[in-house]
């Protein structure tokens, strides 16, 4: 694979490089800050983003994109997080997006995407329920039909930006009698429907990111339904692949691997924590697992784009990605010492308190999206070919 980007490609990064540059004050090697709240993102930023073109450029253009290849959208999502900006919303743009492309009828695709191509439109993941997880198999939710309607109800939980976002993309059960992958399908609920109830789940941060949302008779036309009856389990595992490797991307910690190194050479218990050797070597092991995480993310992406199956190399752009998260923020308060551990309501926090917040926020990675563990299942079965069991 060659990684140089073409001259077209190096323009689109420039420009936004320099749209970035005026509206956020920052470069590639400005101090860490601590990361924008769950997955969500700031909407004035989003809508300016949106104005730019720059939210949907591998959509067709008929419905507010570009027909760019993928790549390019990697390319400004990279510079957005180099510069530190609020992440955009990737569980719109790159997971519920293509399955309405994939899978809707013309008048949703006209409904909804444009909107979401403006960033006007943001929509949160209805999966995950109380009892069962996120697997779908298992979900309880119902939607029973009632004439051109259908009514629902059921409780989903872990919901990411549910409090802001105007659409769920929810999967509930359709059949009770047949096999369980065969009786699922997937709706555009709106949020401030009768019966939508959102209830805040505090985190480690002490912050109101998940979402535990409540669907009480909750009523919506046929029209809301995406695909066909029963028929959801084929839409929504079409995207898996993608939400690994949109969610969870390394460049959103460069800004912490060059932070530390900075830190380590101006800071330490006894002068310089640079001057220890067994601290150059573990800065230096971060630095190289970057590159490795980065490398998998494109060899993904290059796959995607090629129509090739790449769903064991996204699980492993999910795995590798979260676990080195959670070792570069462990390092990073462990080498900052007591400082490691100032949040960033206090004037002695380093970096304005970025590393404990990230250190925290980083323990939920590993959960979303598919546990560690599930992320093996999938490199073993689907990657090395090893039978079940």
């Amino acid at each position: 694979m060659d990684f140089r980007l073409q001259p077209h490609e190096e323009a689109l990064r420039h420009e936004v490089c320099e749209f970035l540059r005026a509206e956020l004050g920052s470069s590639h090697n400005s101090d860490p800050a601590p990361m924008p709240p769950g997955y969500m993102p700031a909407r004035d930023f989003e809508l300016k983003l949106g104005a730019k073109g720059w939210l949907g450029i591998s959509w067709p253009p008929e419905y507010g994109g570009r027909g760019r290849p993928m790549r390019e959208q990697f390319i400004v999502d990279k510079e957005i997080a180099l510069h530190g900006g609020n992440a955009s919303d990737a569980l719109t743009r790159c997971i519920i997006a293509p399955m309405i492309i994939a899978a809707a009828n013309e008048d949703q695709r006209r409904r909804y995407l444009p909107g979401m191509a403006r960033g006007a439109i943001t929509a949160c993941l209805g999966y995950s329920e109380p009892s069962a997880g996120s697997d779908f198999a298992s979900l309880q939710t119902r939607a029973v039909r009632d004439g051109d309607d259908y009514v629902i109800n059921g409780r989903k939980i872990w919901t990411s930006g549910a409090e802001s976002s105007e659409y769920c993309w929810l999967a509930a059960r359709t059949d009770g009698e047949g096999t369980k992958h065969a009786g699922v399908s997937v709706f555009m609920v709106p949020m401030d429907a009768p019966g939508v109830e959102v209830r805040p789940i505090v985190n480690l941060l002490d912050r109101a990111w998940f979402n535990e949302v409540v669907f009480e008779d909750v009523r919506v036309s046929g029209a809301d339904r995406i695909g066909r009856e029963n028929d959801g389990w084929r839409v929504l595992t079409s995207a898996l692949g993608l939400e690994r490797i949109t969610v969870y991307r390394a460049y959103v910690h460069w800004r912490t691997v060059v932070g530390i190194v900075r830190w380590a050479k101006t800071h330490g218990d006894s002068g310089r924590a640079w001057d220890d050797a067994l601290w150059r070597n573990r800065i230096g092991q971060l630095r190289t697992e970057y590159e490795l995480a980065e490398l998998l993310l494109w060899r993904a992406i290059q796959l995607h784009e090629q129509g090739v199956d790449y769903r064991a190399q996204a699980a492993m752009v999910k795995l590798f990605n979260t676990e080195f998260a959670q070792r570069l923020y462990e390092e990073a308060v462990g080498l900052m010492g007591p400082y490691g551990l100032v949040r960033e309501d206090s004037p002695l926090a380093p970096f304005a308190g970025a590393t404990p917040h990230n250190f925290l926020s980083a323990v939920q990675d590993t959960i979303g999206a598919g546990t560690s563990e599930v992320q093996r299942e999938i490199i073993a079965l689907r990657g090395l070919g090893l039978p079940r069991g």
